[in-house]
């Protein structure tokens, strides 16, 4: 994977355990192919990604139960990569912003939420995620990359875990390919 010679300042946006950001965190301290401006959450950020930063990232912002997102909080950034944050991102931050969103099912079908659940209904023959640019339509901004497996299980259990194991595999990659576009 090439380096990036003049480095992207992040802010990630997540809602839930982070498992997806503290995966792209350790491998960034690894590569260093970019650098950790902020992390922001409208709830708690879990104890292992603020001990992970407190150690290994120096001068990172971390903002925990923000009720709304405002310009001021990405100064100096360059790219927001929501990463499993659970709200509609402000208009004023898109407009403002390049932000991508990392987007569990393979758009444009199943936009919103409980995707695995959906695609078992609708007995789906694959599933995989979607890095997209995020626009004012929910889930409706262009497509970046897609990574997609068949499924082979009818447990929702099962299929949510080979989900989570496919982001923590090729999330980063795909994410640093964006950046070096």
């Amino acid at each position: 994977m090439a380096k990036l010679n003049n480095y992207k300042k992040i802010s990630f946006l997540i809602s839930g355990g982070g498992s997806n950001l503290l995966k792209i965190l350790e491998k960034n301290y690894i590569n260093k192919n970019f650098e950790v401006v902020a992390i922001i959450s409208n709830n708690k950020i879990s104890k292992n990604i603020k001990s992970y930063v407190y150690k290994f990232y120096k001068n990172v912002l971390i903002i925990e139960h923000l009720r709304s997102l405002q310009k001021k909080n990405f100064l100096n950034t360059d790219i927001i990569f929501s990463v499993g944050y659970m709200k509609v991102i402000e208009k004023s931050i898109i407009e403002s912003f390049d932000v991508i969103n990392l987007h569990p099912s393979i758009l444009p079908i199943y936009k919103g939420l409980m995707t695995q659940k959906r695609m078992l209904i609708n007995n789906e023959k694959n599933y995989g995620f979607t890095i997209h640019k995020v626009s004012i339509g929910l889930d409706e901004g262009v497509t970046i990359s897609k990574k997609i497996r068949k499924i082979n299980t009818k447990d929702e259990t099962e299929l949510l875990y080979k989900h989570k194991s496919l982001e923590h595999k090729f999330v980063y990659k795909q994410f640093v390919d964006y950046l070096l576009d």
